[in-house]
């Protein structure tokens, strides 16, 4: 699924969220950093420009590729590797620095990560990482569509406190920092654009419905963000 689509277009998007998931890492030159699902490598990109020891996995080829050619632009070493967060490729205790941004979420086996993540953490290693929080009007959206979640199985649960306590409370000590994403756009057309193009899950989604669905599910989305135009004029939608 995580092959598909101009993801680069979305994660272009999430620029302030990277941004502050590396500020919030307070990296160090030297800092050996493994980024977790790393996707176009936007997160890994930041960390080695600033002075740190980058490892970036995913489990789509052509997502590393679109990262390596993102590093190469911005003229950066970083080692990626082609992989499955549940099963780490490396040996315990060999980061200093786990980030992954809106990446580990979406692995099926939430135990399986977190046991991972701990396994190759040094002691005292830092880990950060951002997840969507579940939102009551785009779940009942796909709901009326597939019955399987959209965006991974239980992905939101990794936005709510209490689940990330159990994942990862007995190996980290955690805290928890909010913030909201806006999403702004001319119209709710342009979300769906975007989305329906760039958002693998969703296009895995269009692949599974029959046309007349296809039509259907494009209407309630674009009607779904059309609630959130502003007085001003344009869309701006809150996750």
């Amino acid at each position: 699924m995580w092959g598909q689509g101009s993801y680069e277009k979305l994660a272009a998007r999430f620029g302030p969220v990277q941004d502050e998931l590396i500020e919030k890492l307070d990296l160090a030159a030297g800092d050996r950093v493994l980024d977790v699902a790393t996707g176009t490598g936007e997160v890994a990109v930041r960390a080695a420009k600033a002075g740190a020891s980058v490892t970036a996995i995913d489990i789509a080829d052509p997502m590393l590729e679109k990262a390596r050619r993102r590093a190469e632009e911005e003229g950066v070493e970083i080692s990626f590797d082609l992989g499955d967060v549940e099963y780490l490729p490396y040996e315990d205790a060999c980061f200093d620095v786990i980030s992954s941004n809106f990446g580990l979420v979406f692995a099926p086996d939430h135990a399986n990560v977190a046991s991972e993540l701990a396994r190759v953490a040094c002691p005292g290693a830092r880990l950060g990482f951002t997840a969507w929080k579940p939102n009551a009007k785009l779940g009942e959206l796909y709901r009326r569509f597939s019955e399987e979640p959209v965006e991974g199985r239980e992905a939101y649960e990794w936005g709510r406190e209490d689940h990330v306590e159990d994942m990862l409370g007995e190996d980290f000590d955690l805290e928890f920092v909010d913030g909201t994403l806006w999403l702004e756009a001319e119209s709710g057309e342009e979300i769906w654009d975007l989305f329906s193009q760039s958002a693998p899950p969703v296009i895995e989604l269009l692949k599974r419905l029959q046309p007349g669905q296809v039509d259907e599910f494009h209407r309630a989305f674009v009607d779904l963000y059309e609630s959130y135009r502003s007085p001003e004029g344009g869309i701006r939608a809150p996750r």
